[in-house]
């Protein structure tokens, strides 16, 4: 996963690591919502996406969803979400669907389930046209490959790319790389430990909570850099990396 830089509805098509990162998750800030009833929080703001994270209560309605560009749903915390129309859909950890931000408006869902649910958004930001063009020369497909992990393909589009990864107690994920533009969600957080040619292995003075959100760092192969899990429970988290 990491080195040691910072961390921080009806629903629509649907479609994984550890801890080094620049740029940082913000402190959970208020921001304007993208639900009529319910009040998000920042969990990170930076040049390339805006990471918001929702809370709907047992019968709770989530009012208006407003589309503000090109956005990833992820469900921390799932469980079933009924429509306007009155269909009901089932949600688990770690579900992911896509929105465009051309889609028409959804009307908004009732949480219909026993327990509250837990969305994060990801709203990718406009690229300037001269980044969008190095982008573009760039290669197009860049999928985290961990040696000693397979990890699940979740979604991919023109946009990103949404992988996700189990790394059992003990587990380490094997020596990697780590593309520009990439995101990090722990559905299940735990204890990390990192090394790297660079720095001795050693464990991060804090567990990482689920639902917790970072932007990580370019690492290049050279550098030797892998992260494990030195806790008692699997970490269940997901990737996303910007195409563009």
């Amino acid at each position: 996963m990491n080195g040691n830089w910072i961390v921080g509805l009806s629903i629509f098509t649907l479609a994984a690591a550890p801890i080094a990162f620049a740029g940082s998750s913000t402190a959970a800030r208020p921001t304007a919502s993208l639900y009529a009833n319910l009040q998000g929080d920042v969990l990170l703001d930076n040049e390339r996406v805006l990471v918001q994270k929702f809370i709907v209560l047992p019968g709770q309605f989530t009012g208006r969803h407003t589309r503000c560009g090109d956005q990833l749903l992820v469900f921390i915390k799932g469980g079933v979400l009924t429509s306007q129309s009155g269909r009901s859909t089932l949600w688990k950890d770690g579900r992911v669907a896509w929105s465009n931000a051309v889609d028409g408006l959804d009307a908004g869902s009732t949480n219909t389930g026993k327990t509250p649910i837990e969305m994060i958004w990801v709203t990718l930001k406009p690229v300037a046209k001269a980044a969008a063009a190095a982008n573009a020369a760039a290669p197009k497909y860049r999928y985290l490959n961990y040696p000693n992990i397979p990890g699940e393909d979740l979604l991919e589009n023109d946009l990103v790319i949404v992988q996700r990864f189990v790394v059992n107690p003990g587990q380490w994920e094997g020596v990697h790389a780590h593309h520009p533009d990439m995101l990090y969600i722990h559905i299940k957080g735990g204890q990390w430990a990192a090394r790297s040619k660079h720095e001795a292995e050693h464990a991060y003075p804090e567990v990482s909570p689920d639902g917790e959100v970072g932007w990580m760092a370019t690492v290049d192969i050279s550098e030797g850099h892998e992260s494990g899990n030195i806790g008692k429970e699997p970490i269940d988290l997901i990737w996303v990396t910007l195409k563009r």
